[in-house]
């Protein structure tokens, strides 16, 4: 029996009261009708996806499946037709068990005379509508978490080459304000770049510093030390990557700043 069919209609033996179908079949959220004509039962059920029969059949006694005229049926408007066929005269149809409206195959057969798909579906999965769609939520949802993720990691290359840019103004700032502040090391240089040794010019005195940036510029410190990735005397005083050189262009002396009341609070 194929598994890639998004509906199934048999004529079965009598669910038993204490059968597992129903749950099975809401359990994979399939709009389904089990109803009996005279004495013959039915049970059909659909879905927008592929149905996974293998899990349904176990529960049921089929007598036959109903899925070939003169041809086999393949779409959900065949199925339904044949439904509607064999439903024939309302007068001997029982419904016995079913999670669809009651007036669903008496406006069905008005929607398919129609013979508009976009209608069909719409009655079918829309309006209809008695068992959620939880699996295409599911798949938006997922949809939606990709895009984000891919948006946080776009906001973090952004901030990152804005912080070079920073760095990089820092550093152009210092030279223009005053280029004998640098001393040049004439030794050979690693991976190619060129290196310079500190003077005491490099560092910057407080008073040269708002009060909120040396807040920001602490509080960054003790991130970065509590992270591991640099003490507090070469975040201050270095040219380590992950130094207050390489953020702002500039260097404080650790000891002076250790020292003040800001520092002392921010540190409690």
């Amino acid at each position: 029996m194929s598994t890639q069919q998004t509906a199934f209609f048999f004529e079965i033996e009598p669910i038993p009261e204490d059968s597992k179908i129903f749950e099975e079949l809401e359990k994979q959220e399939l709009f389904f009708s089990y109803f009996r004509i005279k004495k013959k039962y039915y049970l059909f059920f659909y879905q927008q996806r592929f149905i996974n029969i293998d899990q349904i059949e176990p529960f049921i006694q089929i007598l036959e499946e109903l899925d070939t005229k003169q041809r086999k049926i393949r779409s959900l408007r065949g199925f339904f037709l044949y439904v509607l066929e064999i439903i024939g005269n309302e007068r001997n149809f029982k419904i016995l068990k079913t999670n669809l409206k009651p007036s669903f195959f008496r406006n069905l057969s008005k929607i398919l005379r129609q013979n508009k798909k976009s209608v069909l579906l719409e009655f079918l999965f829309g309006s209809q509508g008695s068992t959620p769609q939880t699996h295409l939520t599911k798949e938006l949802e997922e949809k939606i978490q990709i895009f984000e993720n891919q948006i946080a990691s776009l906001q973090e290359k952004v901030i990152h080459l804005e912080n070079q840019n920073l760095v990089m103004e820092g550093k152009l700032n210092m030279l223009s304000a005053d280029p004998r502040s640098l001393k040049f090391d004439t030794s050979r240089p690693k991976e190619g770049h060129t290196t310079f040794n500190q003077n005491e010019s490099n560092f910057l005195s407080l008073s040269q510093i708002s009060e909120q940036e040396r807040k920001e510029i602490i509080q960054k410190g003790f991130q970065l030390q509590n992270q591991g990735k640099i003490s507090l005397k070469k975040y201050y005083e270095s040219t380590d990557p992950n130094s207050l050189f390489q953020l702002k262009g500039y260097n404080i002396k650790y000891e002076t700043i250790r020292r003040t009341k800001l520092y002392q609070s921010l540190k409690e």
